[in-house]
């Protein structure tokens, strides 16, 4: 029986319908160009109108936190002083203050409230005439007394006060000792305002003014104090230092104890990632294939070369020598197995 070009093709026909529908299974996959990501990063960068901006991004999570924003007064001086001897690839400890922003507007107002105070110290001192000592002594003794016996009268009203509440003892015998308590806080604001007319020649009302304003000065040089103390920045992770990786960036620390993978793919292929069996992805100029673990999808959806793409994320297992932030990789997914004639339909699926 000779064979023309009809038989041959019937055959091969017949041949590839076999192969078709023979029970072996292949796993399905997709190859894309991933990118490597640090677990978090921390930039500080230039923000608008000379301002500076913390923020940490966590890759993993895709969660913006540690947002901090340096705003001067109009008219300030904002230096910024980068640590010492600081370097790219440097590794630094989230303890470490690795800048520190000089505002000439904060130290000119502390020096200036400094000042203030001091003034009104004098001020006190000079008001602060004093009789002879003598007397002086017997008033704050006096004083002192007062204050023990407030205390000690205190204690024995509230003790009388729950008797009074249960019952236990009538309305005018808790009458007398709620008056001997009041007379016990007069005594104490009398001797208080004895003790201060011997220590001054001013009234008592006076001198409390000048103790309101050197509290007042205390309290704004405290919180300038507490202003400027934010002013020394220290990251909030541990990493590797790096420089200008963001636009207007300043200085950038990666948290490189792992990494994320961020893997282009298209819409059509979402429906079978939850059946991943396994990630695998080679750095250029190695064969070596490191493996990764499919964490989860971005919700949203962009446009790449014309097609619908989602971005999956995935972290690296191990391997991580030779890996850098930024480094573009060759991946593939593999999926579930199934057989070659499904494999074809899926295919034709995704060109279409």
């Amino acid at each position: 029986m000779r064979f023309n070009r009809r038989h041959i093709l019937l055959i091969i026909l017949a041949l590839v319908l076999l192969v078709l529908f023979l029970p072996i299974k292949v796993h399905y996959d997709f190859k894309a160009t991933a990118l490597v990501y640090p677990a978090k990063e921390w930039h500080l960068k230039r923000g608008q109108d000379d301002s500076y901006i913390s923020e940490l991004h966590n890759f993993e999570t895709n969660v913006i936190s540690n947002l901090k924003s340096y705003i001067f007064e109009r008219g300030d001086i904002a230096e910024l002083h980068l640590k010492e001897g600081l370097t790219s690839d440097d590794y630094i400890k989230s303890s470490d203050t690795i800048a520190y922003i000089h505002s000439y507007f904060i130290e000119n107002e502390l020096i200036r409230l400094r000042n203030l105070k001091e003034i009104e110290h004098a001020t006190l001192s000079l008001n602060i005439t004093g009789e002879k000592q003598e007397l002086i002594d017997q008033a704050i003794q006096e004083y002192e007394y007062a204050k023990q016996q407030l205390n000690l009268e205190q204690k024995n009203f509230n003790r009388q006060k729950k008797l009074f509440n249960d019952s236990i003892i009538s309305e005018a015998e808790f009458e007398i000792y709620d008056n001997t308590f009041n007379l016990a806080k007069i005594n104490v604001q009398i001797e208080y305002n004895e003790l201060l007319s011997l220590q001054s020649g001013k009234k008592s009302e006076e001198i409390d003014y000048i103790y309101q304003k050197i509290n007042s000065y205390t309290k704004e040089i405290k919180m300038l104090e507490q202003l400027q103390d934010q002013y020394y920045i220290n990251p909030p992770i541990d990493g590797i230092v790096s420089f200008n990786t963001v636009l207007d960036g300043i200085i950038t620390i990666s948290d490189t104890s792992r990494y994320i993978l961020k893997i282009p793919v298209k819409v059509h292929n979402i429906q079978y990632l939850d059946r991943i069996t396994a990630i695998k992805f080679s750095i250029p100029g190695y064969d070596e294939k490191i493996g990764a673990s499919f964490i989860n999808l971005d919700e949203n959806v962009n446009l790449l070369a014309n097609q619908q793409m989602v971005m999956a994320k995935a972290v690296i297992n191990a391997g991580f020598c030779n890996i850098y932030p930024g480094m573009a990789v060759h991946c593939k997914v593999i999926c579930d197995e199934i057989t070659i004639f499904e494999f074809l339909k899926r295919g034709l699926r995704l060109r279409f």
